[in-house]
Protein backbone atom coordinates (compact mmCIF):
# COMPACT_ATOMS: atom_id res chain seq x y z
CA UNK A 1 0.00 0.00 0.00
CA UNK A 2 2.74 2.48 0.99
CA UNK A 3 4.67 1.73 -2.32
CA UNK A 4 1.21 2.50 -4.13
CA UNK A 5 0.18 5.63 -2.35
CA UNK A 6 4.72 6.72 -3.03
CA UNK A 7 3.68 6.14 -6.92
CA UNK A 8 0.96 8.09 -6.75
CA UNK A 9 2.48 10.55 -4.94
CA UNK A 10 4.92 11.36 -7.39
CA UNK A 11 2.88 10.73 -10.04
CA UNK A 12 1.20 13.88 -9.20
CA UNK A 13 3.87 16.07 -9.28
CA UNK A 14 5.27 14.62 -12.48
CA UNK A 15 2.04 15.81 -13.92
CA UNK A 16 1.72 19.04 -12.21
CA UNK A 17 5.35 19.76 -13.17
CA UNK A 18 4.92 18.95 -16.89
CA UNK A 19 1.67 21.10 -16.97
CA UNK A 20 3.45 23.64 -15.98
CA UNK A 21 6.70 23.68 -18.28
CA UNK A 22 4.13 22.81 -21.06
CA UNK A 23 2.10 26.55 -20.20
CA UNK A 24 5.50 28.61 -19.39
CA UNK A 25 6.66 27.34 -22.79
CA UNK A 26 3.29 28.42 -25.03
CA UNK A 27 3.10 31.76 -23.18
CA UNK A 28 6.53 32.46 -24.94
CA UNK A 29 4.84 32.72 -27.96
CA UNK A 30 1.76 35.32 -26.77
CA UNK A 31 4.79 37.75 -26.75
CA UNK A 32 4.94 37.87 -30.48
CA UNK A 33 2.41 40.08 -31.52
CA UNK A 34 1.46 40.53 -35.05
CA UNK A 35 2.47 44.30 -36.23
CA UNK A 36 -0.17 46.95 -35.50
CA UNK A 37 -0.33 48.15 -38.93
CA UNK A 38 -3.71 50.17 -40.92
CA UNK A 39 -3.67 49.98 -44.52
CA UNK A 40 -0.22 48.69 -44.93
CA UNK A 41 1.07 47.41 -47.87
CA UNK A 42 3.45 44.59 -49.26
CA UNK A 43 6.04 46.08 -48.23
CA UNK A 44 5.37 47.71 -44.51
CA UNK A 45 4.29 44.33 -43.64
CA UNK A 46 7.39 42.60 -44.49
CA UNK A 47 9.54 45.45 -42.74
CA UNK A 48 7.32 44.83 -39.73
CA UNK A 49 7.87 41.16 -39.93
CA UNK A 50 11.52 41.49 -40.41
CA UNK A 51 11.62 43.79 -37.44
CA UNK A 52 9.91 41.14 -35.00
CA UNK A 53 13.58 39.46 -35.63
CA UNK A 54 14.47 39.46 -31.67
CA UNK A 55 11.28 38.09 -30.47
CA UNK A 56 11.81 35.28 -32.35
CA UNK A 57 15.52 34.92 -31.13
CA UNK A 58 14.08 35.29 -27.76
CA UNK A 59 11.35 32.67 -28.06
CA UNK A 60 13.79 30.12 -29.48
CA UNK A 61 16.41 30.89 -27.39
CA UNK A 62 13.60 30.59 -24.35
CA UNK A 63 12.07 27.50 -25.83
CA UNK A 64 15.18 25.50 -25.85
CA UNK A 65 16.18 26.60 -22.26
CA UNK A 66 12.70 25.92 -20.86
CA UNK A 67 12.93 22.99 -22.32
CA UNK A 68 16.34 21.20 -21.63
CA UNK A 69 15.30 21.96 -18.25
CA UNK A 70 12.20 19.69 -18.69
CA UNK A 71 13.99 17.14 -19.92
CA UNK A 72 16.41 17.02 -17.15
CA UNK A 73 13.70 17.23 -14.38
CA UNK A 74 12.32 14.47 -16.75
CA UNK A 75 15.16 12.24 -16.18
CA UNK A 76 15.17 13.44 -12.70
CA UNK A 77 11.89 11.92 -11.58
CA UNK A 78 12.54 8.84 -13.91
CA UNK A 79 15.26 7.85 -10.81
CA UNK A 80 12.80 8.32 -8.02
CA UNK A 81 10.66 6.14 -5.87
CA UNK A 82 8.78 8.99 -4.18
CA UNK A 83 8.69 12.55 -2.63
CA UNK A 84 8.74 13.73 0.29
CA UNK A 85 7.77 17.75 1.38
CA UNK A 86 11.50 18.61 1.06
CA UNK A 87 11.51 17.79 -2.57
CA UNK A 88 7.95 19.18 -3.46
CA UNK A 89 8.84 22.36 -1.92
CA UNK A 90 12.00 22.46 -4.15
CA UNK A 91 10.14 21.25 -7.54
CA UNK A 92 7.24 24.09 -6.26
CA UNK A 93 10.48 27.00 -6.18
CA UNK A 94 11.65 25.63 -9.32
CA UNK A 95 8.17 25.50 -10.86
CA UNK A 96 7.90 29.31 -9.95
CA UNK A 97 10.83 29.89 -12.10
CA UNK A 98 9.64 28.24 -15.06
CA UNK A 99 6.28 30.27 -14.61
CA UNK A 100 8.37 34.04 -14.62
CA UNK A 101 10.41 32.94 -17.54
CA UNK A 102 8.42 34.08 -20.59
CA UNK A 103 8.57 37.72 -18.72
CA UNK A 104 12.64 38.12 -18.46
CA UNK A 105 12.08 36.19 -22.63
CA UNK A 106 9.55 39.49 -23.05
CA UNK A 107 12.47 42.14 -21.69
CA UNK A 108 15.21 40.34 -23.80
CA UNK A 109 13.49 40.65 -26.86
CA UNK A 110 12.33 44.11 -26.42
CA UNK A 111 15.29 45.88 -25.54
CA UNK A 112 18.17 43.32 -26.83
CA UNK A 113 20.39 46.07 -27.45
CA UNK A 114 20.70 47.17 -23.76
CA UNK A 115 22.87 45.29 -21.23
CA UNK A 116 20.14 45.77 -18.32
CA UNK A 117 17.77 43.55 -20.77
CA UNK A 118 20.15 41.19 -21.23
CA UNK A 119 21.76 41.02 -17.95
CA UNK A 120 18.22 40.82 -16.33
CA UNK A 121 17.32 37.37 -18.20
CA UNK A 122 20.56 35.67 -17.94
CA UNK A 123 20.34 36.70 -14.14
CA UNK A 124 17.18 35.20 -13.94
CA UNK A 125 18.66 31.85 -15.58
CA UNK A 126 21.05 31.45 -12.95
CA UNK A 127 18.40 32.00 -10.56
CA UNK A 128 16.41 29.19 -12.71
CA UNK A 129 19.59 27.29 -12.74
CA UNK A 130 20.15 27.42 -8.40
CA UNK A 131 16.82 26.40 -8.02
CA UNK A 132 17.33 23.67 -10.54
CA UNK A 133 20.63 22.46 -8.34
CA UNK A 134 18.50 22.65 -5.07
CA UNK A 135 15.61 20.69 -6.43
CA UNK A 136 18.78 18.10 -7.68
CA UNK A 137 20.45 18.27 -4.42
CA UNK A 138 17.10 17.33 -2.77
CA UNK A 139 15.98 14.50 -4.57
CA UNK A 140 18.88 12.33 -5.63
CA UNK A 141 19.29 11.34 -1.73
CA UNK A 142 19.65 7.36 -1.37
CA UNK A 143 16.09 7.64 0.81
CA UNK A 144 14.00 8.84 -2.75
CA UNK A 145 16.20 6.76 -5.41
CA UNK A 146 14.20 4.01 -6.75
CA UNK A 147 15.97 0.08 -6.15
CA UNK A 148 16.68 -0.02 -9.96
CA UNK A 149 17.90 4.16 -10.47
CA UNK A 150 20.82 4.26 -13.10
CA UNK A 151 23.88 5.59 -11.26
CA UNK A 152 25.50 6.90 -14.71
CA UNK A 153 22.07 8.84 -14.98
CA UNK A 154 21.92 10.19 -11.18
CA UNK A 155 25.81 11.45 -11.90
CA UNK A 156 24.88 13.04 -15.05
CA UNK A 157 21.95 15.09 -13.50
CA UNK A 158 24.44 16.36 -10.79
CA UNK A 159 27.31 17.73 -12.84
CA UNK A 160 24.33 18.62 -15.22
CA UNK A 161 22.59 20.61 -13.00
CA UNK A 162 25.57 22.91 -13.04
CA UNK A 163 25.17 23.41 -16.63
CA UNK A 164 23.07 26.64 -16.56
CA UNK A 165 24.56 28.90 -13.74
CA UNK A 166 28.01 28.18 -15.16
CA UNK A 167 26.55 29.19 -19.02
CA UNK A 168 24.81 31.99 -17.63
CA UNK A 169 27.73 33.25 -15.45
CA UNK A 170 29.94 33.35 -18.73
CA UNK A 171 27.66 34.69 -21.20
CA UNK A 172 26.94 37.65 -18.17
CA UNK A 173 30.58 38.59 -18.62
CA UNK A 174 30.76 38.43 -22.11
CA UNK A 175 27.54 40.69 -22.23
CA UNK A 176 30.55 43.83 -21.77
CA UNK A 177 32.88 42.52 -24.00
CA UNK A 178 31.06 40.56 -26.48
CA UNK A 179 27.62 40.54 -26.83
CA UNK A 180 27.15 39.14 -30.18
CA UNK A 181 28.74 35.86 -28.17
CA UNK A 182 25.80 35.91 -25.62
CA UNK A 183 23.53 34.10 -27.85
CA UNK A 184 25.87 31.62 -29.17
CA UNK A 185 26.47 30.78 -25.25
CA UNK A 186 22.91 30.49 -24.76
CA UNK A 187 22.18 28.15 -27.70
CA UNK A 188 25.48 26.08 -28.43
CA UNK A 189 26.60 26.00 -24.25
CA UNK A 190 24.03 23.68 -23.43
CA UNK A 191 24.84 21.15 -26.37
CA UNK A 192 28.55 21.54 -25.47
CA UNK A 193 28.28 21.09 -21.71
CA UNK A 194 26.49 18.02 -22.36
CA UNK A 195 28.88 16.28 -24.43
CA UNK A 196 31.58 17.13 -21.76
CA UNK A 197 28.94 15.86 -18.89
CA UNK A 198 28.70 12.84 -20.87
CA UNK A 199 32.41 12.43 -21.52
CA UNK A 200 33.07 12.92 -17.89
CA UNK A 201 30.50 10.25 -16.75
CA UNK A 202 30.86 7.34 -19.10
CA UNK A 203 28.70 4.15 -19.36
CA UNK A 204 30.48 1.47 -17.49
CA UNK A 205 32.25 -0.67 -19.85
CA UNK A 206 29.84 -3.74 -21.08
CA UNK A 207 30.59 -7.20 -19.31
CA UNK A 208 33.05 -9.02 -21.88
CA UNK A 209 31.41 -12.14 -22.85
CA UNK A 210 33.77 -15.46 -22.66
Amino acid sequence: MGKNRDATLLERLTFFSDAVFAIAITLLVIEIRPPALHGANEAELGRALLGLIPNYIGFLVSFFVIGRFWLGHHRLFGQLARADERLTFANLLLLLGVAFMPFPTAVFSEYVNLKTATLFYLGWLVVLGLLNLNLMRLALRPTLLADDHDPVVVRRLRYGAWLPIVLGIVAAALTFVAPIWVLAILVFGPVAGSMVVRRLVRDPPAPSED
